[in-house]
């Protein structure tokens, strides 16, 4: 598995790029000052009118059309016999208000864009009460515009921008009550308190009512697709190492797969698929090699734009608003070639109106390594079993004997004298990170704006190794009637580290009687070797002193710009353009002192050294016009239509070069003396274009029958000149039963949603010229001074698109007054013309070519239900539990005729791990010859062969089908406890119906002698071994016989961890309000606290596991 991508920008560049941008933001800022600075004030604006007998309610529905003015009074308190006869010229809205209204027995008072209208009291009429107070959200946001009302009453008012009332009332027994949309309706009871702060609580409900798609906005009410949405607060009480991490603790059908060799590393890029691998490799030696596979990773879009997988992993939590994930053919169809893999749809926060908001948060992260999964043997044991493995005898040369019991009571000695190395811990530390954010909106209902500021930084478990990222951004949103221009500029900038100290493996494999520092504090730079007569050994603690790196970085820089025209209420016409730029860098440099070169001699001490250099550059540019259509006919009938047209082009390019020969430690490439032996510098560059056509029609009626229908056109430069052009679609049927006359009022059961749908996605995840023949000029030849060409691969102009046709069935409900909620899909892909390498003859002078040959299948569901134990509103205490369940079963149909011949290679090759690709299995299938124990009398291993006959000898060609590596069943349990300002959150994850090759019991339990010598090794070596003829025993006696591959070393993997547990507690009082100080947050999240698994084995081999703590504290202004 690779990196992920990283750079450094050089400083010439990064200046020339933020000077662009900042001249384009400071451009706009400007000119939407300039336009504001028009219609700054409505009240202000010079008004011409004329009045003719018309009452009062038509005079304010006309300065209403005027002013953009909301008026609010009681039902029936507007006299409808006043009639106003008056002609106004260049009049302010204040003059005619005091014409119209106060002439006339009201008085009126201007909240936000609000004007309450109410009835002149004489106060001697009546004896009269005032309460005042200020409405905020529940995370301590003030709230404009919340109405305020006596209950049972017709009294009320309003909030104004800043959250706050005042309400005038007759005196008596009221309460009060406080709705807005989007929130929980809650009252008051006034009684003898004249100031009343109020908090009001999201609606969960609301949350989800509209799908954001990243094309259309659909209503969730009568959307087909099945969709995972995520809010903010759940990002933020789930909170991982990443982001990447942060969705994996939510949504087990964001499938983050574990890589037991990285274990926690923080720059290592996971694998990720949503409902299973949809795509093959063509190579099946590199896949088995550890090259990383991108061909099912998810389209993911932020804000309406594609970002790539490093960006989402970087990204800073605290400016995301909700993520959708899309899963089938109904929600990713919009996205055409590009939605096979899923869609993970990112929206970042918008800026809110009102005075200046000035969010603050600050926080320290701990990855604390986890070495629970290790038993390895201390200094005494160890020794002992070199001993008794006979390794300090030598029968037929008693000199050489005489050596070895040297070795061997040295070492005693040192043992007897408290020599006990603990060399996991040599390369490890609790790596103490921070985090910091800052954010500033505000501005008035036309114009809006928002900048923010976010840096990270994870020391990871390994000393040295860490990443580091930088983002800011500003957004600018501006209305001017029936038009909204928004620009979104942010730069993102990236340092990653890996740690000097090399693989955790070569700590696992030290020798604990082996003392790393000498007894003055100086390192030893050698270990004795195993006698006198065998060469020292190296301490891995050395090179970590010398001045190798390893480090990489990039630098994004990324500007979406966007307008939207409403045309008519039902008519929108939006355009959105986006760039992005981005560089990348990554040096590695091995200092000529490094162990890897200890036994360079002769003219190979001239190649002492190596830096490896790598850069790189990538351009996107993507555009788009929306056009919708939504209105409702007849009360009943409901339309929306949506097209959208778009246009994306992808640009990048690399080169690198290895240097070698240096004669000291400093890492300069000048200082190098030449090339690396063989080689030279190299380049790649790929550019890439699709333009897109899709529309969407979505007809509601009655809001109970619902069907969607969308359908797009994708033409791709990655593809034969004949097969350019794809077309994908879907089709979806819903039914709200809920909604059925014979349904009633039912307090019990609320929801009951049914959903049907079929389509057809593309993937677009591969080479940028497979479908063309590529030609290379020759490097290491010339011909008179003329430079030659081959040809490198034969291209294929039929070439077409890998299409996956998909069916949903999926149901919602919600039961008990909405206490219980769930839902239930299940799944069937199948992926047709899989991209495939196939044989062609050698007379051609190629193997093989790109074709459509090839079919995968994943069948699967999805299921979730949440449930409130305790919800209680006055006490503000609620107790929920949830709990989601994802299946799936992956399947090869059919292979091309080289992956078949590639398959039988491997087979062949005499070695244990293989990825096997077979029709009828798994992708991920695990392939093992089966094993009938060891046998008491030999102690030797008792195989089977192809045929299923016993025998002794091993073959590789014997391999047979042992079980899946992928779980069939993943999921989460989470409990979230909230009292007042207290919230408690966990989430339990849990996986089962897999097998893993349990490799620990293969490199540190069954080993030889010679395994034993040159490193350390599990406790469980002792422990049911063959000792004598007769014995039952699982493991083989200690021997020079290699242990292989078999069906012993295949368990069943079953897990149970404590993924992620959070604490928040928000604070919130007149003393902090005093200083300005709207609302304060402390936090604490912990990740993979414990970790439950049927299978004993070492986790984090070449990387540990850790667990990561995270302690935040927020503060709004």
């Amino acid at each position: 598995m690779k990196k992920s991508p990283a750079t450094v920008i050089s400083e010439k560049k990064c200046g020339k790029w933020c000077r662009f941008f900042l001249t384009g933001t400071l451009l706009m800022l400007w000119s939407c000052a300039a336009l504001y600075a028009q219609t700054e004030s409505s009240r202000q604006q010079k008004i011409t009118a004329t009045y003719k007998n018309n009452t009062i309610t038509e005079v304010l529905e006309d300065l209403k059309t005027k002013t953009g003015y909301t008026f609010v009074h009681k039902q029936h308190e507007i006299d409808g016999n006043i009639k106003i006869t008056e002609h106004f010229t260049g009049t302010t809205l204040d003059d005619i208000l005091q014409s119209v209204l106060v002439r006339h027995g009201y008085d009126y008072s201007i909240e936000s864009r609000v004007i309450v209208i109410r009835r002149q009291v004489k106060q001697t009429e009546v004896k009269r009460k005032e309460v005042h107070g200020t409405v905020r959200d529940d995370h301590g946001e003030l709230l404009p515009g919340v109405t305020v009302r006596l209950k049972n009453t017709t009294m009320g008012t309003a909030t104004d921008n800043d959250g706050k009332y005042t309400l005038t009332f007759p005196d008596g027994e009221y309460t009060l009550v406080f709705s807005m949309v989007g929130m929980q309706e809650c009252e008051e009871r006034i009684g003898m308190r004249t100031e009343i702060d109020v908090v009001m609580q999201q609606v969960a409900a609301e949350m989800d009512e509209v799908v954001v798609t990243g094309i259309f906005k659909k209503a969730r009410e009568s959307y087909t697709g099945a969709v995972s949405t995520i809010g903010k607060e759940e990002i933020l009480a789930y909170r991982g190492q990443n982001m990447l991490q942060t969705l994996r603790n939510i949504d087990p059908a964001f499938n983050v797969v574990q890589n037991n060799e990285f274990g926690s590393d923080p720059n290592r890029l996971p694998d990720i698929t949503v409902r299973g691998s949809s795509s093959l490799t063509t190579n099946l030696k590199e896949l088995n090699e550890g090259t990383k596979n991108d061909l099912n990773v998810p389209l993911i879009i932020m804000d309406d734009f594609e970002i790539s997988l490093t960006k989402l992993m970087d990204y800073n939590e605290e400016e995301i608003e909700s993520i959708n994930i899309l899963k089938d053919a109904a929600a990713t169809a919009i996205y055409g070639s590009r939605g096979a893999n899923g869609v993970v749809v990112i929206v970042s926060k918008k800026p809110q109106a009102g005075k200046l908001r000035v969010f603050a948060q600050a926080g320290m992260t701990l990855e604390i390594p986890d070495l629970t999964s290790y038993d390895l043997m201390n200094a005494r044991d160890k020794l002992s079993l070199e001993w008794a493995a006979g390794l300090y005898h030598h029968e037929t040369n008693p000199e050489r004997d005489i050596v070895l019991k040297e070795a061997y009571y040295k070492r005693l000695k040192a043992v007897e004298e408290g020599v006990e190395t603990d060399w996991l811990s040599q390369p490890l530390h609790v790596g103490v990170g921070q985090n910091y954010n800052l954010r500033f909106e505000g501005g008035s209902e036309e114009f809006r704006w928002s900048a923010s500021l976010g840096y990270k930084d994870i020391q990871g478990a390994m000393i040295g190794s860490g990443r580091k990222t930088f983002s800011g951004g500003v957004t600018l949103s501006y209305s001017y009637k029936n038009l909204t221009f928004r620009n979104q500029t942010s730069i993102g900038s990236n340092k990653s580290e890996e740690s000097p100290y090399g693989s955790f493996s070569d700590y696992a494999r030290q020798q604990p009687y082996n003392a790393p520092w000498t007894d003055d504090g100086k390192l030893n730079r050698y270990f004795d070797g195993w006698d006198a007569w065998e060469t020292q050994v190296q301490n891995p603690l050395y090179d970590a002193t010398l001045g190798n790196i390893d480090k990489s970085g990039y630098v994004e820089i990324i500007n979406n710009f966007s307008v939207e025209w409403k045309m008519t209420p039902e008519l929108t016409l939006r355009g959105k353009f986006g760039i992005s730029h981005t560089n990348n860098t990554s040096d590695m440099y091995k200092s000529p002192e490094s162990s890897e070169f200890k036994d360079y001699t002769g003219d190979q001490v001239l190649r002492k050294g190596r830096y490896v250099y790598t850069t790189g550059k990538a351009n996107t540019y993507e555009g788009n016009v929306t056009l919708s259509y939504a209105k409702v006919f007849g009360e009943v009938h409901s339309l929306y239509a949506g097209l959208d047209a778009s246009i994306a082009q992808n640009d990048s390019y690399s080169y690198g070069f290895t240097m070698e020969g240096f004669t000291n430690d400093r890492p300069f490439i000048g200082n190098a003396l030449n090339y690396a032996e063989n080689d030279m510098p190299s380049a790649s560059e790929y550019t890439t274009r699709r333009l897109g056509l899709v529309g969407n029609i979505n007809y509601v009626y009655d809001n109970r029958y619902y069907v969607d229908l969308s359908l797009r056109t994708d033409g791709s430069s990655q593809f034969g000149s004949d097969k350019r052009f794809g077309t994908f679609w879907s089709a979806g049927l819903g039914w709200n039963v809920h909604n059925e006359h014979f349904w009633g009022e039912n307090p019990y059961l609320n929801t009951l949603r049914l959903r049907l749908s079929y389509g057809e996605t593309g993937s677009q995840k591969f080479s940028a010229y497979q479908a063309l023949p590529m030609f290379k000029y020759y490097d290491d030849d010339r011909y008179a001074y003329w430079g030659g060409a081959y040809l490198m691969g034969l291209g294929n102009e039929d070439l077409k698109w890998q299409v996956t046709a998909q069916y949903n069935l999926g149901m919602e409900f919600s039961v008990l007054n909405n206490r219980v909620k769930g839902s239930l899909d299940v799944y069937s892909k199948l992926t047709n013309n899989l991209l495939s390498a196939m044989d062609i003859p050698l007379a051609t002078g190629f193997s093989s070519y790109m074709e459509n040959i090839g079919k995968v299948k994943n069948t699967g569901f999805e299921m979730s239900v949440s449930g409130y134990i305790i919800r209680d509103t006055e006490r503000k205490m609620s107790l929920m539990v949830s709990g989601k369940l994802a299946y799936n079963k992956n399947e090869i149909t059919k292979l091309s005729d080289d992956l078949k011949r590639q398959t039988e290679e491997m087979l062949m090759d005499d070695v244990d791990v293989n990825t096997l690709y077979y029709e009828g299995r798994s992708q991920n299938s695990i392939y093992a010859v089966r094993s009938l124990g060891i046998d008491p009398s030999s102690g030797k291993e008792i195989f089977l062969d192809k045929d299923g006959e016993p025998t002794f000898e091993w073959k590789p060609s014997a391999k047979v089908y042992m079980g899946v590596s992928d779980p069939l069943y993943q999921g989460n349990a989470g409990v979230m406890f909230s009292y007042k300002g207290m919230t408690l959150n966990l989430s339990f994850g849990f996986h089962w119906g897999g097998k893993q090759y349990n490799s620990t019991l293969l490199d540190k339990v069954e080993v030889t002698p010679s395994t034993i010598k040159t490193g350390n090794v599990d406790n469980r070596v002792w422990s049911d071994r063959w000792m004598q003829e007769g014995d039952e025993v699982y493991f083989k006696g200690i021997s020079n016989e290699k242990t292989r591959m078999t069906s012993r070393f295949v368990m069943p993997d079953n897990v149970f961890s404590l993924q992620s547990a959070s604490v928040q507690y928000d604070l919130n009082t007149p003393y902090l309000q005093k200083w300005g100080i709207q609302n304060m947050r402390f936090s604490l999240n912990m990740s993979d606290l414990f970790y439950l698994s049927s299978v004993k084995r070492e986790r984090g081999t070449s990387y540990p596991f850790a667990r990561n703590v995270g302690l935040n504290i927020s503060l709004l202004f």
